[in-house]
């Protein structure tokens, strides 16, 4: 799994291709204890189901201790399998938060660490 951060909206974004069909990759993602196995489990509460277009998206709304994050699964057919890209927004809370008190916002980089993902 590779990882970059897009500057322009301070997101974590993570790409892999997967040696499963789109419609299995879609099944891990959208049911929660799959999911949760498999990403593991939010810090802070559950995640919660932000917009779903099936069998290619899934936006969620994933709790942290700084503040709630947005996290868009994005599945595509590849040769061989799947290609998923997974993009880590900051919290929004922290970083409406943090320019009320005038510090630097929480960035979506600092959760890099957390994320572990069983390929």
């Amino acid at each position: 799994m590779s990882g970059t951060r897009d500057g322009a909206d301070d997101a974590l974004v993570f790409e892999v291709d997967l040696e499963a069909p789109p419609d299995k990759v879609w099944r891990a993602i959208a049911t929660p204890e799959i999911r949760e196995a498999w990403l593991g489990e939010p810090e802070t509460g559950a995640a919660e189901v932000a917009a779903a277009d099936a069998p290619e998206r899934l936006d969620l709304v994933w709790p942290t201790p700084e503040g709630r994050s947005l996290i868009s699964f994005e599945i595509s057919p590849a040769e061989g399998g799947t290609h998923l890209t997974i993009t880590h927004r900051a919290p929004q809370e922290a970083t409406v938060l943090a320019f009320k008190l005038r510090k630097a916002p929480v960035r979506a980089a600092s959760a890099a660490p957390r994320w572990r993902m069983a390929a």
